[in-house]
């Protein structure tokens, strides 16, 4: 095969008669061949690969030949290499699982054509496997799965605490061994297994719940989790010395245990303690209801005559559904041990409510937005820099007051918009590490999001990891020209544009109520006819009361009504311009936009910008690196929800920008699958 590449790639480098006489009679190899001539060629590098290729088959036979050898068998190289070519060839055929199965039937049966017992044959086949495939796949997955961050360790406590759970609830109530109860009856009292087995069913219930509340990240479920663990372990065991079952609440344990840093979703503690209360006052009233029933009731209603003592005992019992013994003679016994029971259910939801239960934490402002604004007037380098103190925001500030960073908070996460505002980068390090502390003492994680490329190495250095979001345009304002073949399309738009009597104007603020409620008539239309919606966090939303203060740009028709608009907002980068919303109406013609934004150009031109941000166009620049990107590139290519995504930017590239990388800042894989939640959840937060 490396040969034929080889050959391959001489002739279409070359490109001499051969190759001639190829493209007549096979023109569509001849197109592959050209295609291999497009990619960097080195011999050096082309003969290392094939030598290390024919390291790892000798690797291969000799496996097989060792296999032979350890089972005491007469090795024979003809048979290792013949048994080792039957099983790449059904290993590249196989259509599915790598030749599963097939592999083992097709070299235990090339072994016995070779005069090896069936067994002996079987035995050696097994063992060849094991070490050629089944050893690296085991260590393999072991290091994937033990990797910090890795998705699927985030995922096996909740997988295991549910498990378990089924497990539990299976265990309960099926029938015990009767050799291992015997065993038990000579240590443990009966009344303790029978408890054991009915706390084991509750804990398998719980177990359930739980499972769903670890995936929030919930330190209180994580430790609950843990406790009804190691009592489900002392149950298993105590109940009909079900070793099995305790091994399996054990692993989760370890599991627990093993995974306890990705759990950081605290709970407010002067919440928890008022929860507290609330239990505690409800199981005195359930408790003394059931203690003072049971001994008013007595034989009539129930079989038999409860002291104090024996009303205690019965309570108890009854609260766990231990019900053994107790036999009501009346509806109204019946009714009174069914309302124990009820009470005692509803109880234990309540309990879990109250343990699971987040409190919403009061927004805390790490200080007033016109320190914000004055800092950001001094320091701000960035066209995000506007919406950093947009009116959704919450600010952290520093202990010098001068940097703080904007965010907004939901789902147990903080979401930055994009770096701190800081005159140095000493102190916009700095000012991340206070705020990750802060993030710790009140249970969330942060996301940085849209940061820059040459700011990554901050936040490398502070251990975080980071994934492409997308890419901004930067269009350059001072070689931007409708001029050249580029751009004829764009000229002949305009030109339609201008015939249909539309033309180009500017408002300055501040603007009057009648023109802004002629945009809001536009932005009405192009929400209610396009698929788009009022996102804001790293955008702005219509607004009246900032669109007042904001420059207008309009595209408007002959009776002056305007069919598409622009608000041009301030970039704190130097020699930059931009803008926030760009709206047409449902009737504006093809081009419109495209009029607008090349007017806007003009328009910054004579303002003296040197450059235009555009935006980014969310997932453009995807590499496929890693499969994170891999993972995001398969949904923007097979999926209609991205091609709008996609549109984006093949619309923003029609100016022929400069595409400059943005990125999301994260600490866990983990924290990735909640993202798009948590921006969705800001992006839709009413302003103030």
């Amino acid at each position: 095969m490396g040969v034929i590449i080889y050959t391959g790639y001489g002739l279409a480098t070359q490109r001499g008669r051969i190759f001639k006489f190829l493209n007549k009679v096979r023109p569509q190899f001849v197109t592959e061949i050209i295609e291999l001539s497009s990619y960097d060629f080195r011999l050096s590098v082309f003969i290392k690969t094939c030598l290390i290729s024919v390291v790892i088959e000798a690797a291969g036979v000799a496996h097989l030949y060792i296999a032979l050898a350890a089972l005491g068998l007469h090795p024979s190289l003809e048979v290792s290499l013949i048994g080792y070519v039957i099983m790449i060839l059904i290993l590249s055929i196989s259509p599915f699982l790598r030749g599963l199965g097939a592999i083992e039937v097709s070299v235990t049966y090339v072994l016995t054509l070779y005069g090896y017992p069936p067994l002996q044959a079987a035995s050696v086949t097994l063992l060849f496997r094991f070490y050629e495939c089944w050893l690296p796949f085991i260590v393999s997955s072991s290091i994937f799965l033990v990797r910090k961050g890795n998705l699927l360790l985030r995922v096996f406590p909740a997988f295991f605490i549910l498990l378990l759970g089924v497990v539990n609830i299976i265990s309960a109530l099926t029938p015990a061994l009767p050799e291992r109860l015997h065993l038990l009856k000579e240590f443990i009292p009966f009344s303790v297994t029978e408890f054991s087995n009915v706390a084991v069913l509750l804990l398998g219930i719980i177990m359930i719940v739980s499972s769903a509340f670890l995936l929030t990240g919930a330190k209180n479920a994580w430790r609950m989790a843990m406790v009804i663990s190691a009592f489900s372990l002392l149950g298993h065991l105590t109940k009909a010395f079900d070793y099995e079952e305790a091994l399996i609440a054990l692993l989760t344990m370890g599991i627990l245990w093993y995974t306890r840093k990705a759990y950081f979703v605290k709970y407010n503690v002067s919440f928890q303690l008022k929860a507290i209360q609330k239990v505690t006052i409800l199981f005195i009233a359930l408790f003394v209801y059931a203690v003072a029933g049971f001994y008013l009731l007595q034989a009539k209603h129930l079989n038999l005559d409860f002291s104090w003592m024996q009303s205690f005992e019965a309570t108890l019992k009854t609260m766990v559904f231990m019900t053994d013994g107790l036999i009501p003679r009346t509806n109204t016994g019946l009714y009174f041990i069914n309302s124990i029971q009820f009470g005692s259910a509803m109880f234990l939801s309540y309990l879990l409510f109250q343990i699971y239960r987040t409190s919403k934490k009061e927004s805390v402002e790490g200080g007033d937005r016109q320190e914000a604004i004055s800092l950001l007037e001094r320091y701000g380098n960035s066209s995000l820099d506007y919406f950093k103190v947009y009116p959704d925001k919450q600010y952290f500030f520093n202990e010098a007051k001068d940097s703080f960073l904007a965010y907004s908070e939901s789902k147990h996460y903080a979401l930055v918009l994009e770096n701190p505002i800081a005159p140095d980068s000493p102190s916009k390090s700095g000012l991340i590490k206070s705020f990750e502390d802060y993030c710790v003492e009140r249970g969330l994680r942060a996301f940085y999001y849209r940061v820059a490329e040459e700011d990554l190495p901050t936040y490398q250095n502070l251990k975080k990891k980071f994934i492409i979001l997308g890419q901004e345009a930067i269009v350059d304002l001072t070689t931007f020209s409708l001029e050249g073949s580029v751009m004829k399309s764009m000229r002949n738009a305009i030109r339609r544009v201008e015939h249909n009597g539309l033309h180009f104007n500017g408002y300055n603020p501040p603007l009057k109520d009648g023109f802004i409620q002629q945009l809001k008539t536009v932005s009405n239309e192009w929400l209610e006819h396009s698929t788009h919606s009022e996102e804001g966090f790293s955008q702005g939303v219509f607004n009246p009361d900032i669109l007042k203060n904001c420059t207008v740009l309009t595209v408007e028709n002959r009776e002056s009504k305007i069919i598409a608009f622009l608000n041009v907002i301030p970039s704190h980068k130097d020699g930059e311009a931009t803008y926030d919303l760009i709206r047409q109406s449902k009737d504006a013609p093809n081009g419109a936009l495209d009029y607008l934004i090349v007017k806007m150009i003009e328009y910054f031109k004579d303002s003296d910008y040197k450059t235009l941000n555009m935006g980014m166009a969310p997932l453009a620049g995807m590499q496929g690196a890693n499969m994170n990107e891999q993972i995001i590139q398969f949904y923007k290519d097979h999926f209609k929800q991205a091609s709008r995504l996609k549109g984006l930017f093949e619309y923003k590239d029609k100016f022929e920008p400069r595409w400059e990388n943005r990125y999301l800042i994260y600490d866990e894989v983990f924290d990735l699958v909640r993202f798009p939640g948590v921006l969705r959840a800001v992006s839709n937060i009413a302003l103030p």
